[in-house]
């Protein structure tokens, strides 16, 4: 037997059923700490855990936050008015050909938003009639075709965290066709998607796969031969968006840390954490931290003295990088331990700007893509 293989046999021994872990990857390269996010000055912060922003052709700013679609339009987009109100939290959010807005409502489906706010369901199942209550992100072809992930068949909204302690893989990939308004299903078993892009010449999909840490390519000719475009991510990826000069944005809403995956492969452990304590108190990531003795102690928000202790490893963090076209980190803007920019769930550009969703911030963030660096 080869020694390799033995070594192996050895650490499935001591250390049934996680000998195949991988060990996470530092911050380091383009992914080095910053403060960048904190040091951002223009913000709208008047938007409770903004999700994910869009502009229109006329410059008006989208913005999703609970159940509600709110406009920011004028100068530093400070006037607003509700758009549209939907029937549960409003998530991911684009633009069709036709001007309306597409919306992803977590417990529901598709919604899409006429230039008047008006609202039509376009998705709440497949077309084997299996719901789509979880969609995490929407992307729209040139020929008008929708993508859409489905992050779980389980649980949807503020379950996340109950999908991850789970350790599911309830997840899908979608494709709605506007002309024959039926939703096929291109891939299964994904382990929570969160954020689905067209590559620039729209030949193939990239999907974040948050709880398996890693960017997937589909090919769109044959979405059943997917290629692993990065993985072992040092965080959990969320949605992803392309860059202006090629590649993409990504959205990281929390860090992994090594007491949350021992945690996760300690079944017996989690299954009575999940049944006799509050999910706020779980160990766990969060989109923001508490301020509060009870929180767990793996917390970068636990102080002592009045100091947030430099090497706890964050609970919620803040975290937005810049992608190449084959996923590779070329630079980042964080928000550390003792930022309170935690939580991204989105970023956008639109020419030289970007626009970031701070939802554990309750801000909507907007600097020049120049300036992350």
């Amino acid at each position: 037997m080869p020694r390799v293989e033995a070594w192996e046999l050895v650490k499935e021994f001591l250390f049934p059923g996680r000998s195949g872990a991988r060990a996470i990857p530092p911050l380091d390269g383009g992914l080095t700490p910053n403060d960048a996010l904190e040091r951002i000055e223009e913000s709208i912060d008047e938007l409770p855990e903004p999700d994910d922003v869009v502009r229109d052709a006329f410059g008006s700013l989208y913005v999703t936050t609970a159940d509600k679609v709110v406009r920011r339009y004028g100068l530093n987009f400070a006037h607003h008015e509700v758009t549209a109100t939907v029937p549960g939290d409003a998530g991911a959010i684009t633009t069709d050909h036709e001007g309306g807005l597409l919306v992803c409502v977590a417990g529901l489906g598709l919604v899409r938003i006429d230039q008047g706010g008006g609202t039509e369901v376009l998705v709440d199942a497949d077309s084997d009639g299996v719901p789509t209550h979880c969609l995490t992100d929407v992307a729209v072809a040139g020929d008008g075709t929708i993508y859409l992930t489905d992050g779980s068949l389980r649980h949807h909204g503020g379950d996340w965290v109950r999908d991850l302690m789970e350790q599911n893989a309830l997840g899908r990939l979608l494709r709605y066709d506007p002309r024959t308004r039926r939703t096929t299903v291109l891939a299964r078993g994904l382990a929570h998607p969160s954020g689905v892009t067209l590559t620039a010449d729209e030949d193939a999909l990239v999907v974040s796969e948050a709880w398996s840490h890693r960017l997937v390519r589909y090919p769109l000719t044959d979405p059943g031969r997917p290629e692993v475009l990065r993985d072992n991510l040092p965080g959990y990826p969320g949605r992803i968006s392309p860059a202006s000069s090629g590649g993409y944005w990504l959205a990281v809403f929390a860090l992994r840390t090594q007491l949350v995956e021992f945690v996760l492969t300690q079944r017996d452990y989690v299954e009575e954490m999940m049944r006799t304590i509050d999910p706020d108190l779980w160990i766990r990531p969060a989109l923001r931290g508490l301020d509060s003795g009870l929180e767990p102690l793996q917390g970068g928000q636990i102080r002592k003295l009045g100091v947030i202790k430099p090497w706890a490893p964050p609970r919620s963090y803040g975290l937005v990088t810049r992608l190449d076209p084959d996923g590779y980190p070329l630079r980042s803007l964080h928000s550390r331990g003792g930022g309170r920019r935690h939580g991204v769930t989105s970023v956008k550009q639109y020419g030289d700007r970007l626009f970031i969703a701070v939802r554990g911030g309750d801000e909507v963030l907007i600097t020049r893509a120049g300036d992350a660096r």
